[in-house]
Protein backbone atom coordinates (compact mmCIF):
# COMPACT_ATOMS: atom_id res chain seq x y z
CA UNK A 1 0.00 0.00 0.00
CA UNK A 2 2.83 2.39 0.73
CA UNK A 3 4.32 1.69 -2.64
CA UNK A 4 0.87 2.70 -4.46
CA UNK A 5 0.77 6.15 -2.62
CA UNK A 6 4.74 6.45 -3.51
CA UNK A 7 3.84 5.77 -7.26
CA UNK A 8 0.78 8.18 -6.66
CA UNK A 9 2.14 10.90 -5.07
CA UNK A 10 4.68 11.16 -7.06
CA UNK A 11 2.48 11.21 -10.52
CA UNK A 12 0.27 13.67 -8.78
CA UNK A 13 2.61 16.26 -7.37
CA UNK A 14 4.58 15.57 -11.43
CA UNK A 15 1.64 16.83 -12.75
CA UNK A 16 0.66 19.54 -10.91
CA UNK A 17 3.97 21.29 -11.18
CA UNK A 18 4.55 20.88 -15.20
CA UNK A 19 4.65 23.37 -17.25
CA UNK A 20 1.66 22.32 -19.40
CA UNK A 21 -0.77 21.89 -16.47
CA UNK A 22 -0.12 25.43 -15.20
CA UNK A 23 -0.31 26.66 -18.65
CA UNK A 24 -2.95 25.18 -20.18
CA UNK A 25 -5.30 25.76 -16.50
CA UNK A 26 -4.39 29.50 -16.90
CA UNK A 27 -5.14 30.12 -20.12
CA UNK A 28 -8.08 28.71 -19.63
CA UNK A 29 -9.59 30.41 -16.85
CA UNK A 30 -8.28 33.34 -17.98
CA UNK A 31 -10.87 33.44 -21.25
CA UNK A 32 -13.63 32.65 -19.23
CA UNK A 33 -12.62 35.00 -16.69
CA UNK A 34 -12.06 37.75 -20.36
CA UNK A 35 -14.98 36.13 -21.80
CA UNK A 36 -17.62 36.23 -18.86
CA UNK A 37 -17.00 39.85 -17.85
CA UNK A 38 -17.01 41.53 -21.60
CA UNK A 39 -20.89 42.90 -21.23
CA UNK A 40 -19.61 44.24 -17.82
CA UNK A 41 -16.21 45.64 -19.43
CA UNK A 42 -18.61 47.20 -22.22
CA UNK A 43 -20.82 48.20 -19.90
CA UNK A 44 -18.43 50.28 -18.31
CA UNK A 45 -16.98 51.92 -21.60
CA UNK A 46 -20.63 52.70 -22.87
CA UNK A 47 -22.49 55.78 -22.76
CA UNK A 48 -25.57 54.24 -23.12
CA UNK A 49 -28.07 53.85 -20.54
CA UNK A 50 -28.94 50.31 -21.67
CA UNK A 51 -26.42 47.60 -21.05
CA UNK A 52 -25.43 45.41 -24.13
CA UNK A 53 -28.46 43.22 -24.32
CA UNK A 54 -30.75 46.50 -23.65
CA UNK A 55 -33.21 47.05 -26.22
CA UNK A 56 -32.81 50.08 -28.23
CA UNK A 57 -34.70 51.37 -31.13
CA UNK A 58 -33.25 50.43 -34.74
CA UNK A 59 -33.43 53.54 -36.87
CA UNK A 60 -34.24 53.56 -40.61
CA UNK A 61 -30.96 54.01 -41.98
CA UNK A 62 -29.67 50.93 -39.63
CA UNK A 63 -31.66 48.43 -41.30
CA UNK A 64 -30.96 45.73 -43.64
CA UNK A 65 -31.96 46.78 -46.95
CA UNK A 66 -33.86 44.19 -49.81
CA UNK A 67 -34.64 44.96 -53.45
CA UNK A 68 -37.90 44.15 -55.34
CA UNK A 69 -39.05 44.53 -58.57
CA UNK A 70 -43.04 44.96 -58.73
CA UNK A 71 -43.76 43.34 -62.32
CA UNK A 72 -46.84 44.69 -63.82
CA UNK A 73 -47.89 46.09 -60.47
CA UNK A 74 -48.48 42.22 -59.51
CA UNK A 75 -49.02 43.62 -55.92
CA UNK A 76 -51.07 46.78 -55.89
CA UNK A 77 -50.66 47.16 -52.16
CA UNK A 78 -46.69 47.13 -52.01
CA UNK A 79 -46.86 49.50 -48.79
CA UNK A 80 -48.73 46.93 -46.98
CA UNK A 81 -45.84 44.19 -48.25
CA UNK A 82 -43.30 46.42 -47.60
CA UNK A 83 -44.23 47.19 -43.89
CA UNK A 84 -45.16 43.35 -43.30
CA UNK A 85 -41.41 43.00 -43.91
CA UNK A 86 -39.88 43.07 -40.59
CA UNK A 87 -36.41 41.96 -41.68
CA UNK A 88 -35.21 45.13 -42.78
CA UNK A 89 -36.59 47.74 -45.55
CA UNK A 90 -37.51 47.19 -49.14
CA UNK A 91 -36.03 49.17 -52.02
CA UNK A 92 -37.93 49.20 -55.18
CA UNK A 93 -35.66 48.29 -58.20
CA UNK A 94 -36.66 49.55 -62.36
CA UNK A 95 -34.82 46.49 -63.51
CA UNK A 96 -32.96 43.27 -62.98
CA UNK A 97 -29.75 44.47 -64.00
CA UNK A 98 -29.23 47.12 -61.35
CA UNK A 99 -30.85 44.59 -58.53
CA UNK A 100 -28.11 41.76 -59.65
CA UNK A 101 -25.59 44.73 -59.37
CA UNK A 102 -26.77 46.09 -56.05
CA UNK A 103 -26.84 42.45 -54.87
CA UNK A 104 -22.97 42.12 -56.16
CA UNK A 105 -22.45 44.87 -54.82
CA UNK A 106 -23.31 44.60 -51.74
CA UNK A 107 -25.25 47.29 -51.50
CA UNK A 108 -28.36 45.27 -50.51
CA UNK A 109 -28.34 41.89 -49.01
CA UNK A 110 -30.86 40.22 -51.85
CA UNK A 111 -33.29 40.80 -54.27
CA UNK A 112 -37.37 39.73 -55.07
CA UNK A 113 -38.78 39.46 -58.19
CA UNK A 114 -42.27 39.56 -57.87
CA UNK A 115 -44.27 37.87 -61.21
CA UNK A 116 -47.68 37.69 -59.38
CA UNK A 117 -49.37 38.61 -55.88
CA UNK A 118 -48.56 34.65 -55.12
CA UNK A 119 -45.11 34.50 -57.24
CA UNK A 120 -41.63 35.81 -57.13
CA UNK A 121 -37.85 35.15 -57.83
CA UNK A 122 -35.52 35.06 -54.92
CA UNK A 123 -32.00 36.63 -56.11
CA UNK A 124 -29.22 36.89 -53.90
CA UNK A 125 -25.19 36.38 -54.09
CA UNK A 126 -24.41 33.33 -52.13
CA UNK A 127 -27.16 30.58 -51.36
CA UNK A 128 -26.83 29.84 -47.43
CA UNK A 129 -27.66 26.34 -45.74
CA UNK A 130 -30.16 28.17 -43.60
CA UNK A 131 -31.69 31.09 -45.26
CA UNK A 132 -34.72 32.78 -43.13
CA UNK A 133 -34.92 35.81 -45.68
CA UNK A 134 -37.37 33.74 -47.97
CA UNK A 135 -39.31 32.87 -45.10
CA UNK A 136 -39.96 36.43 -44.28
CA UNK A 137 -40.22 37.57 -47.60
CA UNK A 138 -42.94 34.95 -47.85
CA UNK A 139 -45.10 35.59 -44.73
CA UNK A 140 -45.18 39.69 -45.83
CA UNK A 141 -46.16 38.56 -49.51
CA UNK A 142 -48.91 36.41 -47.98
CA UNK A 143 -50.27 38.96 -45.76
CA UNK A 144 -50.30 41.52 -48.41
CA UNK A 145 -52.58 39.18 -50.92
CA UNK A 146 -54.93 38.59 -47.94
CA UNK A 147 -55.25 42.29 -46.93
CA UNK A 148 -56.10 43.15 -50.76
CA UNK A 149 -58.18 40.06 -51.30
CA UNK A 150 -60.16 41.06 -48.71
CA UNK A 151 -60.35 44.58 -49.33
CA UNK A 152 -62.22 43.38 -52.34
CA UNK A 153 -64.64 41.39 -50.26
CA UNK A 154 -65.10 44.70 -48.69
CA UNK A 155 -64.04 43.08 -45.15
CA UNK A 156 -61.25 45.32 -42.74
CA UNK A 157 -58.15 43.16 -42.52
CA UNK A 158 -57.65 44.08 -38.65
CA UNK A 159 -61.36 43.21 -38.03
CA UNK A 160 -60.13 39.25 -39.25
CA UNK A 161 -56.46 39.09 -38.08
CA UNK A 162 -57.23 37.61 -34.86
CA UNK A 163 -59.04 35.06 -36.76
CA UNK A 164 -56.52 34.19 -39.05
CA UNK A 165 -53.99 34.52 -36.24
CA UNK A 166 -55.26 33.24 -33.01
CA UNK A 167 -53.40 33.73 -29.86
CA UNK A 168 -53.02 30.58 -28.53
CA UNK A 169 -51.40 30.25 -24.81
CA UNK A 170 -50.09 27.42 -23.73
CA UNK A 171 -48.73 26.83 -20.49
CA UNK A 172 -46.61 23.68 -19.68
CA UNK A 173 -46.58 21.86 -16.72
CA UNK A 174 -43.41 19.50 -16.38
CA UNK A 175 -43.67 16.82 -13.91
CA UNK A 176 -39.70 15.60 -14.07
CA UNK A 177 -37.20 17.73 -15.62
CA UNK A 178 -36.94 19.87 -18.20
CA UNK A 179 -34.98 18.81 -20.67
CA UNK A 180 -34.80 21.26 -22.92
CA UNK A 181 -33.46 24.37 -20.68
CA UNK A 182 -31.16 21.39 -19.22
CA UNK A 183 -29.64 20.58 -22.84
CA UNK A 184 -26.65 22.90 -22.93
CA UNK A 185 -24.97 22.42 -19.49
CA UNK A 186 -25.51 18.63 -20.12
CA UNK A 187 -23.64 18.94 -23.74
CA UNK A 188 -20.76 21.14 -22.07
CA UNK A 189 -20.36 18.91 -19.33
CA UNK A 190 -20.31 15.53 -21.44
CA UNK A 191 -17.64 17.59 -23.55
CA UNK A 192 -15.47 18.48 -21.22
CA UNK A 193 -15.50 14.14 -19.84
CA UNK A 194 -14.61 13.79 -23.41
CA UNK A 195 -12.05 16.06 -23.80
CA UNK A 196 -10.20 14.88 -20.11
CA UNK A 197 -10.46 11.29 -21.66
CA UNK A 198 -8.96 12.00 -24.52
CA UNK A 199 -5.87 14.21 -23.68
CA UNK A 200 -5.01 12.66 -20.19
CA UNK A 201 -5.62 8.80 -21.62
CA UNK A 202 -3.05 10.05 -24.36
CA UNK A 203 -0.47 11.41 -21.51
CA UNK A 204 -0.97 8.32 -19.18
CA UNK A 205 -0.18 5.93 -22.58
CA UNK A 206 2.51 8.23 -23.68
CA UNK A 207 3.95 8.38 -20.32
CA UNK A 208 4.00 4.62 -20.00
CA UNK A 209 5.70 4.01 -23.39
CA UNK A 210 8.26 6.83 -22.81
CA UNK A 211 9.01 4.51 -19.26
CA UNK A 212 9.28 1.44 -21.30
CA UNK A 213 11.54 3.16 -24.13
CA UNK A 214 14.19 4.39 -21.76
CA UNK A 215 14.23 0.88 -19.40
CA UNK A 216 12.95 2.93 -16.59
CA UNK A 217 9.75 0.36 -16.43
CA UNK A 218 12.45 -2.37 -15.56
CA UNK A 219 13.56 -0.59 -12.30
CA UNK A 220 10.43 0.64 -11.60
CA UNK A 221 8.75 -3.06 -12.33
CA UNK A 222 11.74 -4.52 -9.72
CA UNK A 223 11.08 -1.83 -6.86
CA UNK A 224 7.41 -2.11 -6.35
CA UNK A 225 4.60 -4.05 -7.84
CA UNK A 226 3.08 -3.99 -11.03
CA UNK A 227 -0.27 -3.11 -9.57
CA UNK A 228 1.01 -0.36 -7.62
CA UNK A 229 2.63 1.29 -10.46
CA UNK A 230 0.01 1.07 -12.73
CA UNK A 231 -2.91 1.86 -9.97
CA UNK A 232 -0.61 4.96 -8.66
CA UNK A 233 0.03 6.33 -12.03
CA UNK A 234 -3.99 6.39 -13.21
CA UNK A 235 -5.01 7.37 -10.07
CA UNK A 236 -2.42 10.12 -9.90
CA UNK A 237 -3.02 11.55 -12.90
CA UNK A 238 -6.95 11.04 -12.46
CA UNK A 239 -7.31 13.28 -9.49
CA UNK A 240 -4.56 16.10 -11.41
CA UNK A 241 -7.41 16.23 -14.71
CA UNK A 242 -10.14 16.26 -11.73
CA UNK A 243 -8.18 19.45 -10.10
CA UNK A 244 -8.01 21.11 -13.17
CA UNK A 245 -11.75 20.42 -14.28
CA UNK A 246 -12.67 21.46 -10.64
CA UNK A 247 -10.70 24.57 -10.89
CA UNK A 248 -11.96 25.46 -14.38
CA UNK A 249 -15.68 25.26 -13.45
CA UNK A 250 -14.99 26.91 -9.90
CA UNK A 251 -13.24 30.43 -12.19
CA UNK A 252 -16.05 30.15 -14.78
CA UNK A 253 -19.02 30.17 -11.84
CA UNK A 254 -17.95 32.93 -9.92
CA UNK A 255 -16.79 34.63 -13.20
CA UNK A 256 -20.29 34.43 -14.29
CA UNK A 257 -22.14 35.55 -10.57
CA UNK A 258 -19.91 38.45 -10.30
CA UNK A 259 -21.01 39.41 -13.77
CA UNK A 260 -24.76 38.02 -13.89
CA UNK A 261 -26.08 41.36 -13.65
CA UNK A 262 -24.31 42.42 -16.80
CA UNK A 263 -25.87 39.13 -18.55
CA UNK A 264 -28.84 39.85 -17.47
CA UNK A 265 -29.09 36.51 -15.90
CA UNK A 266 -29.29 35.45 -19.30
CA UNK A 267 -27.03 32.33 -18.84
CA UNK A 268 -28.47 31.44 -15.64
CA UNK A 269 -29.76 27.79 -16.95
CA UNK A 270 -26.33 26.91 -18.00
CA UNK A 271 -24.99 27.76 -14.70
CA UNK A 272 -27.60 26.85 -12.20
CA UNK A 273 -26.52 23.11 -12.50
CA UNK A 274 -28.67 21.03 -9.84
CA UNK A 275 -26.79 19.21 -7.25
CA UNK A 276 -27.74 15.71 -7.55
CA UNK A 277 -26.33 16.49 -11.81
CA UNK A 278 -23.20 17.86 -9.99
CA UNK A 279 -22.52 14.84 -7.73
CA UNK A 280 -23.31 12.59 -10.77
CA UNK A 281 -21.25 14.24 -13.08
CA UNK A 282 -18.14 13.95 -10.52
CA UNK A 283 -18.86 10.28 -9.57
CA UNK A 284 -19.53 8.75 -13.21
CA UNK A 285 -17.19 10.82 -14.95
CA UNK A 286 -14.08 10.35 -12.70
CA UNK A 287 -15.19 6.69 -12.89
CA UNK A 288 -15.32 6.67 -16.91
CA UNK A 289 -11.93 8.68 -17.16
CA UNK A 290 -10.49 5.82 -14.69
CA UNK A 291 -11.77 3.10 -16.87
CA UNK A 292 -10.35 4.57 -19.99
CA UNK A 293 -7.24 5.58 -18.36
CA UNK A 294 -6.56 2.03 -17.66
CA UNK A 295 -6.54 0.50 -20.80
CA UNK A 296 -4.63 3.31 -22.06
CA UNK A 297 -2.53 2.54 -19.58
CA UNK A 298 -1.74 -0.92 -20.60
CA UNK A 299 -2.05 -0.26 -24.55
CA UNK A 300 1.04 2.14 -23.69
CA UNK A 301 2.72 -1.08 -22.20
CA UNK A 302 2.15 -2.80 -25.25
CA UNK A 303 4.33 -0.15 -27.70
CA UNK A 304 8.42 0.33 -27.09
CA UNK A 305 8.33 4.15 -28.79
CA UNK A 306 6.02 6.86 -28.00
CA UNK A 307 5.58 7.09 -31.67
CA UNK A 308 3.67 4.25 -31.84
CA UNK A 309 0.91 4.90 -29.10
CA UNK A 310 -1.12 6.71 -31.46
CA UNK A 311 -1.66 4.05 -33.58
CA UNK A 312 -1.74 1.35 -30.67
CA UNK A 313 -4.29 3.27 -28.86
CA UNK A 314 -6.70 3.55 -32.55
CA UNK A 315 -8.83 0.60 -31.55
CA UNK A 316 -9.80 1.78 -27.96
CA UNK A 317 -10.35 5.79 -29.27
CA UNK A 318 -12.85 4.14 -32.16
CA UNK A 319 -15.09 2.67 -29.60
CA UNK A 320 -14.57 5.87 -27.02
CA UNK A 321 -15.66 8.45 -29.86
CA UNK A 322 -18.50 5.77 -31.16
CA UNK A 323 -20.37 5.60 -27.69
CA UNK A 324 -19.68 9.34 -27.47
CA UNK A 325 -21.54 10.15 -30.21
CA UNK A 326 -24.19 7.50 -29.61
CA UNK A 327 -24.75 9.13 -26.35
CA UNK A 328 -24.58 12.31 -27.85
CA UNK A 329 -27.45 11.61 -30.17
CA UNK A 330 -29.38 10.00 -27.87
CA UNK A 331 -29.72 13.46 -26.00
CA UNK A 332 -32.31 14.21 -28.18
CA UNK A 333 -34.64 11.45 -27.35
CA UNK A 334 -33.46 10.24 -23.65
CA UNK A 335 -36.05 7.37 -23.29
CA UNK A 336 -34.60 5.44 -26.40
CA UNK A 337 -33.58 2.04 -25.47
CA UNK A 338 -30.10 3.33 -26.99
CA UNK A 339 -29.24 5.22 -24.63
CA UNK A 340 -30.72 2.83 -21.75
CA UNK A 341 -28.43 0.15 -22.82
CA UNK A 342 -25.92 2.54 -23.16
CA UNK A 343 -26.12 3.59 -19.40
CA UNK A 344 -25.15 0.03 -18.26
CA UNK A 345 -22.30 -0.79 -20.44
CA UNK A 346 -18.85 0.14 -18.94
CA UNK A 347 -17.44 1.57 -22.08
CA UNK A 348 -20.26 4.06 -22.46
CA UNK A 349 -22.00 4.03 -18.87
CA UNK A 350 -20.43 6.97 -17.23
CA UNK A 351 -21.62 9.56 -20.18
CA UNK A 352 -24.91 8.20 -20.89
CA UNK A 353 -26.33 7.97 -17.35
CA UNK A 354 -25.50 10.90 -16.56
CA UNK A 355 -27.75 12.24 -19.65
CA UNK A 356 -30.38 10.23 -18.46
CA UNK A 357 -30.16 11.82 -15.07
CA UNK A 358 -29.66 15.33 -16.03
CA UNK A 359 -32.00 15.46 -18.71
CA UNK A 360 -34.57 13.00 -17.07
CA UNK A 361 -36.03 11.10 -14.83
CA UNK A 362 -34.22 7.96 -13.66
CA UNK A 363 -35.06 5.52 -10.79
CA UNK A 364 -32.49 5.50 -8.30
CA UNK A 365 -31.93 2.12 -8.22
CA UNK A 366 -30.92 1.71 -12.28
CA UNK A 367 -28.54 4.45 -11.46
CA UNK A 368 -26.76 2.08 -8.43
CA UNK A 369 -27.37 -0.68 -10.65
CA UNK A 370 -24.80 1.45 -13.48
CA UNK A 371 -22.63 2.60 -10.68
CA UNK A 372 -21.86 -0.71 -9.08
CA UNK A 373 -20.93 -2.37 -13.00
CA UNK A 374 -19.03 1.03 -13.76
CA UNK A 375 -17.03 0.02 -10.36
CA UNK A 376 -16.55 -3.20 -10.81
CA UNK A 377 -15.29 -3.05 -14.33
CA UNK A 378 -12.70 -0.05 -13.54
CA UNK A 379 -11.25 -2.85 -10.76
CA UNK A 380 -11.32 -5.52 -13.14
CA UNK A 381 -9.93 -3.26 -15.99
CA UNK A 382 -7.22 -2.19 -13.69
CA UNK A 383 -6.51 -5.86 -12.63
CA UNK A 384 -5.94 -6.05 -16.37
CA UNK A 385 -3.78 -3.48 -16.71
CA UNK A 386 -1.53 -4.34 -13.99
CA UNK A 387 -1.07 -7.73 -15.48
CA UNK A 388 -0.60 -6.23 -19.01
CA UNK A 389 1.85 -3.61 -17.67
CA UNK A 390 4.06 -6.22 -16.08
CA UNK A 391 3.55 -8.13 -19.14
CA UNK A 392 4.85 -5.45 -21.92
CA UNK A 393 8.09 -5.27 -19.20
CA UNK A 394 9.60 -8.14 -21.44
CA UNK A 395 8.36 -7.20 -24.62
CA UNK A 396 10.45 -4.73 -26.76
CA UNK A 397 10.43 -4.25 -30.80
CA UNK A 398 7.45 -3.95 -32.82
CA UNK A 399 4.21 -2.95 -30.75
CA UNK A 400 2.24 -5.82 -29.15
CA UNK A 401 -1.24 -6.64 -30.31
CA UNK A 402 -3.48 -6.60 -27.43
CA UNK A 403 -5.25 -10.02 -28.47
CA UNK A 404 -1.46 -11.81 -28.77
CA UNK A 405 -0.64 -9.68 -25.00
CA UNK A 406 -3.83 -11.86 -23.81
CA UNK A 407 -2.71 -15.16 -25.27
CA UNK A 408 0.17 -14.82 -23.68
CA UNK A 409 -1.00 -14.35 -19.90
CA UNK A 410 -3.55 -17.13 -20.62
CA UNK A 411 -0.15 -19.46 -21.45
CA UNK A 412 1.42 -17.95 -18.09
Amino acid sequence: MRGLYTVFRFELTGMLKSKAFKVSTIVVCLMLIIGLSIPSIINVFSSKENDIFGEGTVGEEAQQAYGYINKNNAVPNIEDLKSSFTLGRLIEFNSEEKLKESILSGEIEAGFIIESPTEYKYMVKNNEMIDSKVSFFREALAKAYRIYELGEMGISYPDVEHIIYPNIQQDTVILGKDSARNYIYTYILIFIIYFVIVVYGQMIATSVASEKSNRAMELLITSTDSSNLIFGKVLGTALAGAIQVGIVLIVAMISYRLNAGSWGNRLDFIFDIPLDVILIFSVFGILGYVFYAFIFGALGALVSRTEDVSSSATSITIIFVAVFLMSFYSMYNIESILLKVLSFVPFSSFIAMFIRVSMGTVHIVEVLVSLVILVLSTILVGMFASRIYRLGTLMYGNPVKLSRAIRLMREK
